[in-house]
C-alpha cells in the first residue's frame, strides 16, 4: 500500500524546509535510509532519507517548495499502484508554498550590535540596538523660516528644515536614497531646499519650482541646481521598494535573538588590552609553521584558546540557566559566529580546552568553510557552552553581542588597532584590542564577569602559557 513521505524535521530548531533538489525522480526505486532529496533548513542544507521500500510514485513538492515539518512531499508505493486519490488528498492537506510567493510586510529591524565604528551588518549574533530612544525623538523639533526671494519669475516661499536633538544625519525611508527624486510642491506651498541650493538658485536666476529635489524627502540640494543649469534636467532614477522573502534562517535568527534579549537580563563589561604580545606570538608561530608548511594561525585562534583556558578557571561563566538550577558545564565547547549568505551560524569547537592552538585553527577553518556551504550537521552548531563573536575584520573597534541562549555569556572582539600608548612614562607605538563580555545576570554577577575578563586579559598580554595548555 502506498504511503506519504513527509517533510522530516532535520534539526532541533527546524519548523519548515525548502526542497532544494530531488535526488530521486518519479519512477525511481527507493529503500529505507536512501537519500531522496536535499532540504534547506533554518541553518543548513541537509539530506532527507526515505523510510519506506518501494518506488517514488509521485513528487508532491517541486524543487523550491517551502513546507512545514510534517507536510507531504512525495508518495512511495508499489510500481503501477494507482495513487490518484492519495495525491489529491495530500495536495489538499498542505499546499506547497513556493519560496518567494509570500510577500511579507516590510518591517524595520535594529542592528544586532552597537559598534563604535561603521561596519557591515554581521553577527554578530550580535548585540544591543543603538536606535534613537523615544525620548530622543521627542527632543527633535523643526522650525520653518519663510524666505521671499525674487527668482526672476515670482516670489518663492522656501521652507528650511532644521532638526535638533539626536539626529545628526539625514534619514531615509524604506527604499529611499539620495537619488530618490520627489517633485517639490508648487502653488505657493513651501519648497524644501538647502541654504546653499537656495543661494545658488538666486545667483543664477533659477526658479525653484522647476527643480526636482533629489535629497531626503525631495529636498533640493546643490547638485540639483547644477544639473538643472547644465540643461540636463534631473535624470535621477527613482528606486522602488522591494518586499524580500523572510527565509527560514532569518526567522530563526529573529526568534532566537528576540527571545534572548527579552528573557535574559544582559549586562556588559568592556576591557582594553595590550595586543602587542599576542600579535608577536602569532607572527612567531606563523614563521615556524611557514617553514614546515603547516599553514597559519590567527589572533582569533589564540583568543579561542585563551577563552578555553579562562573558562576552566572561572567555570561560573561556562554555565547555563535552567530555571530550577544553574548547570555548570564540565566541558568547554566554544562557538564562533560565522557570517554566511542570508544570516549567520555558530559552529562549535568541542572540548576546546583539550586542543592546541593549531588544532583549534584547523578545526574552525574547516567548520567555517562547511558553514558557508550550508553543510554543517545539527550536532556541530548546537549545545555549546560559550560563544565568541569577532567583527574586527570589518574595522569595528568595539560592540556588544547578544547572548546565544542557553549560554550565559558571549565575548565580542573588536579590531586590533595601532595607536600611541604610554609605557614607563614614554609614549610609544602600541597595539590595542577591545573586548566586551555580555553576561546573563541570572548566572553571572559583575565581580565574576570582571574576574573572567581580568584573567583573559592577563593571558592575552602574557600568552606563552597558551602554548603549554
Amino acid at each position: 500500500m502506498a504511503k506519504i513521505a513527509e517533510m522530516t524535521q532535520l534539526s532541533p530548531t527546524m519548523s519548515e524546509g525548502k526542497i532544494v533538489r530531488w535526488l530521486k525522480q518519479k519512477g525511481d526505486a527507493v529503500s529505507p535510509g536512501e537519500i531522496i532529496a536535499e532540504v534547506e533548513t533554518d541553518k543548513a542544507v541537509m539530506e532527507m532519507e526515505a523510510f519506506e521500500t518501494g518506488v517514488l510514485l509521485e513528487v508532491l513538492a517541486p524543487e523550491g517548495s517551502l513546507l512545514p515539518v510534517g507536510a507531504p512531499v512525495a508518495i512511495i508505493g508499489k510500481s503501477g499502484e494507482d495513487v490518484s486519490a492519495l495525491v489529491e488528498t495530500a495536495k489538499k492537506s498542505i499546499p506547497a508554498k513556493k519560496e518567494g510567493s509570500a510577500a511579507p510586510s516590510q518591517t524595520s529591524t535594529s542592528t544586532q550590535s552597537t559598534s563604535s565604528s561603521t561596519a557591515p551588518t554581521s553577527s554578530a549574533q550580535s548585540g544591543t540596538s543603538a536606535s534613537t530612544s523615544s525620548a530622543g525623538k521627542n527632543l527633535e523639533t523643526k522650525t520653518s523660516v519663510s524666505l521671499s526671494q525674487n527668482t526672476g519669475n515670482s516670489g518663492i516661499t522656501a521652507n528650511e528644515e532644521r532638526t535638533y536633538g539626536f539626529k545628526t544625519s539625514p534619514s531615509f525611508g524604506p527604499g529611499e536614497s539620495e537619488h530618490s527624486p520627489v517633485r517639490s510642491t508648487r502653488g505657493g506651498r513651501p519648497i524644501k531646499a538647502s541654504p546653499l541650493a537656495k543661494n545658488l538658485a538666486l545667483q543664477k536666476g533659477i526658479n525653484l519650482t522647476e527643480v526636482i529635489g533629489s535629497g531626503p524627502g525631495g529636498r533640493i540640494i546643490k547638485r540639483d541646481i547644477l544639473s538643472y543649469q547644465s540643461g540636463g534636467g534631473n535624470t535621477f532614477v527613482k528606486r522602488q521598494d522591494r518586499k524580500l522573502e523572510i527565509t527560514g534562517m532569518r526567522k530563526t535568527i529573529a526568534s532566537r535573538l528576540a527571545h534572548s534579549t527579552s528573557t535574559i537580563p544582559h549586562f556588559y563589561l568592556t576591557t582594553e588590552l595590550d595586543a602587542g604580545p599576542i600579535d608577536d606570538l602569532r607572527n612567531s608561530i606563523n614563521r615556524d609553521l611557514g617553514l614546515s608548511g603547516q599553514g597559519k594561525v590567527s589572533v582569533n585562534d589564540l583568543i579561542l584558546k585563551a577563552c578555553s583556558y579562562t573558562l576552566l578557571q572561572v567555570p561560573e561563566v561556562n554555565s547555563s540557566w535552567r530555571e530550577d538550577h544553574i548547570l555548570e558545564h564540565g566541558r568547554v565547547d566554544i562557538g564562533v559566529a560565522v557570517s554566511i549568505e542570508g544570516g549567520l551560524i555558530t559552529p562549535y569547537i568541542r572540548n576546546a580546552e583539550e586542543k592546541s592552538v593549531l588544532e583549534i585553527s584547523r578545526e574552525i577553518k574547516e567548520l567555517a568553510s562547511r558553514a558557508r556551504d550550508r553543510k554543517l550537521k545539527p550536532g556541530e552548531y548546537t549545545d555549546g557552552t560559550f560563544t565568541v563573536s569577532n567583527l574586527g575584520m570589518f574595522g569595528v573597534s568595539s560592540f556588544t553581542a547578544v547572548i546565544n541562549e542557553p549560554e550565559a555569556a558571549i565575548l565580542a572582539v573588536g579590531a586590533l588597532v595601532e595607536k600611541p600608548v604610554l609605557k614607563a612614562g614614554n609614549i610609544v607605538p602600541g597595539k590595542i584590542l577591545n573586548v566586551t563580555l555580555s553576561c546573563d545576570h541570572r548566572v553571572i554577577d559583575g565581580a565574576t564577569g570582571s574576574r573572567f575578563l581580568s584573567l583573559f586579559r592577563e593571558l592575552m598580554e602574557h600568552p606563552l602559557r597558551l602554548l603549554t595548555g
